[in-house]
């Protein structure tokens, strides 16, 4: 079944997980391959996460209006429910499976921030039942989607089902962690569904060995942790944004990329134009800089979703 909420066809559509975070760190330096077979940790807590739910809740930060399609565990979604409710923020897209647990993400971080990420992905649903629930959301009226990283059946469907429902809708997709789980196939499956990806180095590398001319078909904006951001436009030519120094240590990176893809959702939203599918692009640079700017207090709290707006 799915939560009741306020309808706003106006709102930036998310799709992807809810999704509790076991967070940790270690003393222990990882190894280039990971943490080994064991790593002693030094601190263990429990916070809201799950890509879907962190992007909305960082575009409710933004004082913008998002609807999250997503599917949830009953037994334990209601905490969830209760911390991320926003005037902001419409859950009428989320399903709630019964008897079923809602997502885990086990995440251990070494004393250089890199982290390892073990992934429970919870209740699921068939692709015939997802196309189904997506066809019940209205969402005729929106004018973007941000597609985080979600099973690969499910991300086609929803990027698919959008592009049907408004061609002239703004498509971001943030395919994450299920990027190196994606063949030459399936990559050419999704060509024709988005205008702008979202990823991180190694995730863009994985998709480039499949398809090196890439950046060069439409925008990719490539995150680097610390180091500069590049963005690919899809008229061409590449931009590099540098990340300025934190002036206090950053204390959990998790959930960072997340933050990013809220701030530049909402900025672009403010910028779409039914009229022209394009406009958007100008305002690029504003839009990176507010992500920049949401990655970094995010950086500042432990947690995905423990930051507030900053109007700097």
């Amino acid at each position: 079944m799915a939560e009741e909420g306020p309808k706003n066809n106006k709102s930036i559509i998310v799709v992807g997980a809810l999704a509790y975070d076991q967070i940790a760190s270690t003393r222990k330096e990882f190894a280039p391959t990971g943490p080994g077979l064991n790593c002693k940790l030094a601190t263990l807590e429990e916070h809201f996460g799950g890509c879907g739910g962190n992007i909305a809740y960082g575009i409710g930060q933004h004082s913008r209006d998002a609807k999250l399609i997503s599917i949830c565990g009953e037994l334990d979604f209601h905490n969830y429910r209760t911390h991320i409710e926003s005037p902001f923020l419409d859950l009428r897209g989320v399903i709630t499976q019964l008897k079923t647990k809602c997502a885990r993400a086990f995440v251990v971080t070494d004393p250089n921030g890199e982290q390892f990420t073990a992934f429970y992905p919870g209740p699921e649903v068939s692709e015939h039942s997802w196309e189904a629930h997506l066809a019940n959301q209205d969402l005729q009226q929106s004018q973007i989607i941000v597609c985080a990283p979600y099973p690969e059946q499910l991300m086609r469907s929803s990027l698919k089902h959008m592009s049907n429902a408004n061609p002239h809708a703004l498509r971001i997709w943030c395919p994450g962690q299920y990027a190196d789980g994606l063949s030459a196939e399936s990559l050419e499956h999704f060509c024709d569904l988005w205008d702008v990806l979202i990823g991180n180095e190694s995730e863009v590398d994985h998709l480039m060995s499949h398809d090196a001319d890439l950046v060069n078909k439409k925008t990719v904006i490539v995150t680097a942790g610390p180091r500069p951001i590049k963005v690919y436009m899809a008229h061409g030519g590449t931009r590099t944004f540098p990340v300025p120094k934190l002036t206090s240590p950053n204390v959990d990176p998790t959930g960072s990329g997340d933050a990013f893809i809220a701030g530049f959702a909402s900025v672009i939203g403010q910028h779409l134009n039914a009229d022209n599918k394009g406009a958007w692009i100008g305002h690029v640079n504003e839009a990176v800089k507010s992500g920049v700017r949401s990655a970094q207090r995010c950086l500042l709290q432990l947690g995905s979703q423990n930051y507030g707006n900053s109007p700097s």
